[in-house]
């Protein structure tokens, strides 16, 4: 049997689509924005002179992938672009209307696929499953719902402990995720035949906190870096002798991620001994973040394809998290020849022949680390080696493999 995948963002749905593709299992890919050059409103970027048709082709290009076969994609992206726009000046509270919308006519445009006569199972995605669940179920149709991030109610839990001391840290939106988004992944967990997520951490917080029917359902299913960016990476070069260790976040900005953390750090380490890029969507009120403007360099958002060369002029990805699926930046430093220090909550990526693994999200731990690493080059250098021989891990080809095995063991 095929398998549609369908997400009305990105995500990692791409590189499932392109997975069962090359396994001949793709029914078809539905989602909001794929670049084709000769349709609207990609022909734009020919249009638009000058460096404002260059600015529109890199922001397109973040959305190609040229592997697919466009026969098999479908795409409704008006409500994506409107999202994206109101998000990038500001309108936060827009950009959520705009999403919910967006996933609801996104829902609508593929219910005529899920209602054809032709056999096939359904891959969706948490937050934009639930209604096409309830119609591939009607139609007696498998469902598999990946699950991209852990249990909201751990995260909730987390947020509380943190707003006891970081309270200033939080936007009103990002403080706690409501009963009725916790009460729809619940049911999205109940239709799903099979539920898989990135990492063992993110399925230990789902298995807290659901029966165990729910439980049975999980499997760990890691995820797979980019290899059309980083598969070609070069080596990492040496740390040149007096030059300060690059430090580098990639991610959105906000408590989750333990930022607060690590800027809290970094505010503790000499300039001359290490320098710190922050790269992602500033998530956290901006006169608490400007206090430390002068320690860091911030990227508030880059092309796709412009992340393997960021990671490649930096030394040591840090990633403090709290909570999360798996965090693709920690399997693309690797594949970028970078150390990594991170929490387990994070995902996979670190082993201790890559860098270091934290106990627990915390300034003090965080720091000491820092300064491990910032002090002894020859062991940094020697996990920045070893970090890409550990990335073939999460090949594109090891993806595939783990998917074929997947559909294997669920007989689908």
């Amino acid at each position: 049997m095929k398998i549609a995948v369908f997400h009305p963002g990105t995500q990692h749905s791409w590189q499932t689509a392109l997975a069962l593709q090359q396994l001949d299992r793709l029914a078809w890919y539905a989602t909001s924005i794929f670049y084709q050059p000769g349709r609207w409103p990609y022909r734009l970027e020919r249009w638009l002179p000058g460096a404002a048709g260059a600015r529109l082709a890199r922001e397109f290009r973040r959305f190609s992938q040229p592997r697919l076969d466009p026969a098999l994609v479908r795409t409704s992206g008006v409500a994506e672009w409107a999202e994206r726009l109101a998000a990038r000046a500001g309108w936060r509270a827009l950009a959520r209307r705009i999403d919910h919308f967006g996933n609801r006519r996104f829902v609508s445009q593929i219910a005529g696929e899920l209602r054809s006569k032709q056999p096939f199972a359904l891959w969706g995605y948490n937050g934009s499953a639930l209604t096409s669940f309830v119609l591939a179920r009607a139609q007696g149709r498998p469902c598999i719902l990946d699950r991209t991030i852990g249990d909201f109610r751990t995260y909730n839990a987390l947020m509380d402990e943190v707003a006891k001391r970081y309270g200033e840290w939080f936007l009103p939106e990002e403080r706690q995720i409501s009963a009725a988004h916790i009460a729809s992944d619940a049911r999205e967990f109940a239709l799903a035949d099979a539920i898989v997520v990135g990492s063992a951490h993110a399925a230990d917080t789902i298995r807290r906190h659901n029966p165990p029917e729910i439980a049975a359902k999980l499997s760990v299913l890691p995820y797979c870096f980019d290899e059309a960016l980083f598969a070609d990476m070069p080596a990492p070069a040496p740390i040149a002798p007096g030059e300060p260790v690059r430090l580098l976040f990639v991610g959105q900005v906000n408590p989750r991620k333990g930022v607060h953390h690590l800027l809290e750090a970094i505010a503790r380490i000499p300039a001359a001994l290490a320098t710190l890029t922050i790269v992602g969507e500033l998530r956290v009120p901006r006169a608490v973040f400007a206090r430390y403007a002068d320690r860091i360099n911030y990227l508030p958002s880059v092309p796709r394809a412009d992340i393997p060369g960021i990671m490649a002029q930096h030394h040591l990805l840090v990633f403090p998290s709290y909570f999360e699926g798996s965090a693709l930046s920690l399997i693309e430093a690797l594949a970028a020849g970078m150390a990594i220090i991170q929490t387990p909550a994070a995902g996979n990526g670190v082993t201790p022949k890559t860098g270091l693994m934290l106990a627990r999200p915390d300034t003090e731990l965080l720091h000491e680390a820092l300064l491990n690493a910032i002090g002894d080059r020859d062991r940094l250098q020697g996990w920045r080696i070893a970090a890409q021989a550990e990335a073939r891990r999460y090949s594109f080809v090891r993806y595939c493999e783990n998917i074929a095995t997947l559909l294997t063991s669920l007989g689908i």
